[in-house]
């Protein structure tokens, strides 16, 4: 029996802003796929808001928040801005591995996002794309 095809399927984080400390966020994003059954012409968006946050669990809590509308196994290229969120998902299973910790057992900084990324993307075959 032939396994079924995945999904391709496009996720482009937007965050209200790119780093450091902020008092109000904002996010969107916009969930695309030349696969979907409906077609290609109903992408799938929402957003949200966090305070007293910074520019980089924004754009964690924003494709968390994306990856929680894919139900299906799927081949996902995530756009952002984000190279703190690309690079990072690079080292989960280095993180997972040590505890959630870096090399030389530091402390991981947002390791409660990043325990809840990797939960999301598993099963799905990931790359990202930097810049919008």
């Amino acid at each position: 029996m032939r396994e079924p095809k995945m999904t391709r399927v496009d996720i482009t984080l937007n965050v209200s802003d790119k780093g450091g400390r902020i008092k109000k966020g904002k996010y969107t994003y916009t969930i695309a796929s030349q696969d979907f059954p409906k077609g290609p012409g109903n992408p799938i968006s929402g957003s949200g808001e966090a305070e007293e946050t910074t520019g980089h669990r924004l754009a964690m809590q924003c494709l968390i928040a994306g990856l929680q509308r894919i139900h299906r196994p799927s081949l996902l290229t995530i756009h952002t801005t984000c190279r703190y969120l690309a690079n990072g998902c690079q080292n989960l299973a280095v993180w997972k591995e040590n505890g959630w910790k870096r090399n030389g057992n530091q402390e991981l900084k947002n390791a409660d996002l990043w325990q809840e990324i990797d939960k999301k993307l598993s099963g799905h075959a990931v790359r990202f794309q930097i810049g919008l």
